[in-house]
């Protein structure tokens, strides 16, 4: 069996399972787009936690790829429904950057498609909250730890080409 395979729920899981066990299942916390934006914007302008954001942007992880897996974790938290996610993330992007920017810190806005696989990616992000001294290990380190964890929940499926198959292949 596939590493993709092992991570993926089996269909008709959730139907075996007691309704609203997780908090995904259950409303979201927030539901209007400006206080998830308020939300997600005083957390990370928090002294404890913008100095590790800033770490993990120096370090080579992407603004998107961090702003995204923060998102996904917001959301299996309930903080947020997905659909709030994709309206805001782009805001919270934004104001990481303009961060990054003014502590004068070079980033990078997103992956090149063909630069690593998600797997790698995934190691990356690990590598990067584990490169933070046990000594700076505070909120802010929850917070970067809780969005690479996020990552690692993702399905990892690499892109394989299946070969041209039947009479008109050749």
């Amino acid at each position: 069996m596939t590493e993709a395979a092992l991570m993926t729920s089996i269909p008709g899981q959730s139907l075996t399972d007691y309704p609203k066990n997780y908090p995904w299942e259950r409303p979201p916390e927030i539901t209007d787009p400006n206080e998830v934006v308020r939300f997600h914007i005083d957390r990370i302008s928090d002294e404890d936690v913008i100095d590790n954001v800033l770490q993990l942007l120096q370090f080579g992880i992407p603004a998107k790829t961090l702003s995204e897996s923060m998102m996904t974790a917001a959301v299996s938290s309930g903080i947020h429904s997905i659909d709030v996610s994709l309206i805001v993330e782009p805001i919270v992007r934004d104001f990481m950057m303009k961060a990054a920017d003014m502590a004068g810190i070079k980033y990078k806005e997103t992956f090149n498609p063909d630069e690593m696989t998600m797997a790698e990616r995934a190691s990356l992000f690990d590598e990067a909250v584990a490169s933070i001294p046990e000594d700076e290990r505070d909120k802010g380190f929850e917070v970067v730890k809780e969005a690479a964890e996020s990552m690692k929940e993702e399905p990892v499926e690499e892109e394989t080409k299946e070969e041209p198959k039947g009479l008109m292949a050749r």
